[in-house]
């Protein structure tokens, strides 16, 4: 089969899983078709060839990388008529064009960095960056190397923002969604405690803190090193998950574990130890404490 150099690009829109329960099935679809509406429409405008559809999310090609760029910044935008925020992947490599959509190992990369991709943001490959015109590579943010699934080496990787957007952005739903004590409900009635100096936070089963420089995170961070949401802590089902979604890494180390780093990953943790954006533990002004309380029984593959 013949191949195609091209420049692809993944848009997915995030969040449709809360948007469903908290508006109703008929709204939410209604929300999500307008903006895959848009998505295809800008994809179009800027000369993609739109190649398939799966869920929630786009896959077009372009010929030419700097206008694959312009069109994940316009998508990053997102839409004042649904408030939905989209992520998105951009790389670069041989593609076979087939008659149902395109395959190669450039489709798997393009969606694992689309899936590493903040909501309201694309992560852009070394590859791609390196074809742009001076004036949109300056545009973009290093991520360094990253361990994206399925591939065997580390990846690196760009971070592309809209200048004229809040970097912290993210579906906007109903208030009351996901902050009432009936979700929070467990059989163990589990509380995550995280603290800072003379802090503290907390939340309950199915619950999250998100950690960052946004004053719209719940655990606030002033230090400049500190990503505008930088990691997320959530408890699901009794699992206790750290997220990175920060630029430059997150160290997390449990009581009885290892240092580690993450990196737009995230790892099931055991139920306390120390949190740790951007720098070592050893060497950090903002070091986190957290632990489970309310535990019965010590959950199994943690960090």
């Amino acid at each position: 089969m013949d191949t195609t150099f091209a420049t692809l690009v993944i848009a997915d829109i995030s969040g449709s899983t809360p948007l469903y329960k908290a508006v109703g099935d008929g709204e939410a679809q209604r929300l999500i078709q307008m903006e895959l509406d848009r998505l295809r429409r800008v994809l179009r405008e800027h000369g993609g060839t739109q190649v398939g559809q799966k869920g929630d999310d786009v896959l077009s090609y372009f010929l030419d990388p700097n206008a694959a760029l312009n069109a994940a910044l316009n998508l990053i935008e997102g839409s004042s008529e649904t408030s939905l925020s989209v992520h998105v992947g951009v790389h670069c490599g041989p593609i076979v064009i087939a008659e149902k959509g395109v395959y190669g190992e450039a489709v798997n990369v393009t969606a694992r960095l689309a899936t590493a991709a903040n909501p309201g943001e694309a992560c852009v490959s070394d590859g791609v960056a390196e074809m742009l015109q001076i004036e949109l590579r300056r545009m973009l943010k290093p991520l360094g190397r990253l361990n994206l699934k399925g591939l065997t080496e580390q990846f690196m990787a760009h971070s592309l923002i809209s200048p004229a957007m809040d970097p912290f952005t993210q579906t906007r739903l109903p208030l009351s969604y996901g902050r009432n004590e009936d979700h929070w409900k467990s059989a163990e009635r589990l509380t995550l405690v995280l603290s800072h100096e003379e802090r503290s936070w907390r939340c309950h089963d199915n619950g999250e803190l998100k950690i960052g420089r946004s004053p719209d995170c719940d655990v606030v961070l002033t230090q400049p090193w500190v990503s505008r949401l930088h990691a997320v802590l959530s408890m699901k089902d009794g699992k206790l998950i750290l997220s990175d979604r920060s630029t430059s890494g997150t160290y997390v180390k449990s009581e009885a574990g290892r240092e580690i780093q993450l990196k737009r990953e995230s790892v099931m943790l055991a139920d306390s130890g120390l949190i740790s954006p951007t720098l070592p533990i050893e060497h950090s002004e903002a070091c986190l404490q957290f632990e489970i309380l309310g535990r019965r029984q010590v959950p199994q593959n943690v960090a």
